[in-house]
């Protein structure tokens, strides 16, 4: 896992990893252990995306600076 984090006039945070199944948005049921954290990127970011690598894929979200 790589975690990277760009400042300009936003906080970009980048984490890659080497599974290429890209996330996909979906709302948890209460009884789930996981699959909140896009749901709150969503909700939280400004603008988020996910981009396939040929050594797995970045997850990417910008956060408005105060």
């Amino acid at each position: 896992i790589t975690l990277r984090l760009l400042r300009t006039d936003v906080l970009r945070c980048e984490v890659g990893d080497d599974v290429p199944q890209l996330p996909r948005l979906r709302q948890a049921r209460p009884s789930d252990e996981g699959g909140r954290g896009l749901y709150l990127v969503n909700r939280m970011a400004r603008r988020w995306g996910a981009t396939r690598l040929s050594t797995g894929k970045v997850v990417w979200f910008e956060l408005a600076m105060p």
